[in-house]
């Protein structure tokens, strides 16, 4: 079983420092809802085991929808799907996708996450 989220590393706060960083190139505005506010930075996408093991890790631009963040770090190692067939992935309601949904069956996955309006719990 492995668990998957992703949360904000904010990079900078003054406008001057987002001008003149590196990661200008990387890094973007975007709003956190769980934490109530907008930041300017990446955003450090994990998924590991219920013990707290890393499985995979990206850093990705906040724009970037964590439902294709998570697709691409289960696909980056071919080896991670390899060694571990049949596994289960939790995921919170920013998960929900009929793209997501069809990938994690594809590639003989299960996505446990909550319903979601019409859409049933996968299994």
């Amino acid at each position: 079983m492995w668990v998957a989220d992703s949360t904000p590393g904010e990079c900078a706060r003054s406008r001057p420092t987002v001008k003149r960083s590196d990661l200008a190139s990387w890094a973007a505005y975007s709003y956190c809802p769980s934490h109530s506010r907008f930041f300017w930075g990446l955003r450090l996408h994990l998924m590991g085991t219920p013990g707290g093991l890393p499985m995979a890790w990206a850093l990705a631009n906040p724009k970037v929808d964590e439902r294709d963040v998570l697709a691409g770090v289960l696909t980056t190692d071919p080896d991670l799907l390899a060694a571990h067939p049949g596994q289960t992935v939790i995921g919170d309601k920013g998960y929900v996708s009929k793209h997501l949904d069809a990938f994690v069956t594809n590639h003989s996955l299960a996505l446990l996450r909550p319903s979601y309006r019409n859409r049933p719990v996968l299994l």
